[in-house]
Formats: C-alpha cells, sequence, structure tokens
C-alpha cells in the first residue's frame, strides 16, 4: 500500500508524518489487500485564526479500480487524521464488500445464461 502525503498552510514535519502512516496501517490492515494507493492531503483552512481548521482529505484507490474519499475536520490535526482514519476504514469496507455482493450477482446471471443456453 502506497501512501502519499501534501499539506497545505503548515510544513509537513516527521512526527505527522509517521502518525498519518500509523492510523492508515492501524486502520487498514484488513482491507490491504484491496487497497493500491492512499493519498492524504492535508491543510489549515483559515491559517492562524484558529477553531476546527485542520483538514484531513484521504482518498484511497482500491484495486477494483474504485476510489473512496472521505474528509475530516476538526481543531486538532492529529484528531482530524485519527478521525478521516477510521471514516476510511468503514468507508473501504463498505466499498469492498458492495463491489463483492455486485461481482457474486453478476456470476449467477452468467451461470443462469450458461445453464439456459445448454439446454435449450
Amino acid at each position: 500500500m502506497r501512501i502519499y502525503l501534501q499539506t497545505h498552510g503548515f510544513e509537513l514535519t516527521s512526527e505527522i508524518d509517521a502518525h498519518v502512516r500509523k492510523q492508515l496501517e492501524r486502520n487498514l490492515a484488513r482491507s490491504k489487500q484491496h487497497i493500491v494507493a492512499v493519498d492524504v492531503f492535508l491543510g489549515d483552512i483559515n491559517g492562524p485564526k484558529g477553531g476546527a481548521d485542520k483538514k484531513a482529505l484521504v482518498c484511497v484507490q482500491l484495486n477494483s479500480r474504485l476510489a473512496v474519499s472521505l474528509e475530516a475536520v476538526h481543531a486538532d490535526l492529529y484528531a482530524a487524521i485519527a478521525l478521516a482514519a477510521r471514516k476510511a476504514k468503514r468507508a473501504v469496507k463498505r466499498s469492498v464488500r458492495k463491489h463483492k455482493r455486485i461481482e457474486k450477482s453478476d456470476l449467477r446471471k452468467l451461470r443462469q445464461a450458461a445453464g439456459e443456453f445448454q439446454t435449450g
């Protein structure tokens, strides 16, 4: 799983980098075989004014050519990262489960069509 980080409005430190990677590895470990890459964009929305202005945007590219994007905004950057990672975990799990259901229904239709072709 490739993780790419980019920041806007502040410098990317090794502590932030380590925190992002730790949160993503922890939350996406079970779905790792379905993930190609994760792009993380961190930003300070309104600069030095303060408030709930730290944004973490996570884009997950899946093997099935689907992409899952979500964001979290919080006053604390580390909390925004953790929240975005948890949201990514749920979204990836839901997307993979939905894709498997679609594949199974398509396979079922193909089998039915093959059975009708052989008997007909």
